[in-house]
């Protein structure tokens, strides 16, 4: 990922972070598509957030970003949990809570009924 890339936040365009192997991110982008945006999975682990795209992040969705019940937090040691989160974002990318979603319109974390049903109304302003 690219600086979470204005170029392609356009219109219906929309870049879902997580991993291809979660179904709360599959089920976003199927949700999404079917609704009309055109909704691109990166796999963070295969696409490493930049240190920019982690402070973007942070500024978007503050502590939220950070999974901290996935058991890679539970694991971290004391002093790994002391870090900073864009660090920790930057070291272990599965630590973000997923699925980011990011476009012109709005940027969403998780996939909820809620989540799902903001995405659904179209009238609301972009950010």
């Amino acid at each position: 990922m690219r600086n979470l890339r204005s170029d392609f936040l356009k219109d219906n365009n929309i870049e879902i972070l997580g991993l291809k192997n979660c179904d709360k991110c599959r089920e976003a982008q199927k949700k999404l598509n079917e609704l009309g945006y055109e909704a691109r999975l990166i796999d963070v682990r295969q696409n490493p957030i930049t240190f920019d795209d982690a402070n973007r992040l942070f500024s978007l969705f503050g502590d939220q970003i950070l999974n901290k019940r996935s058991t890679t937090f539970r694991g971290l040691s004391q002093l790994e949990k002391d870090c900073s989160v864009i660090e920790l974002l930057k070291k272990y990318p599965a630590l973000m809570k997923r699925p980011v979603i990011v476009s012109s319109i709005r940027n969403t974390i998780g996939w909820t009924t809620d989540t799902a049903e903001e995405w659904c109304d179209r009238s609301v302003d972009p950010l």
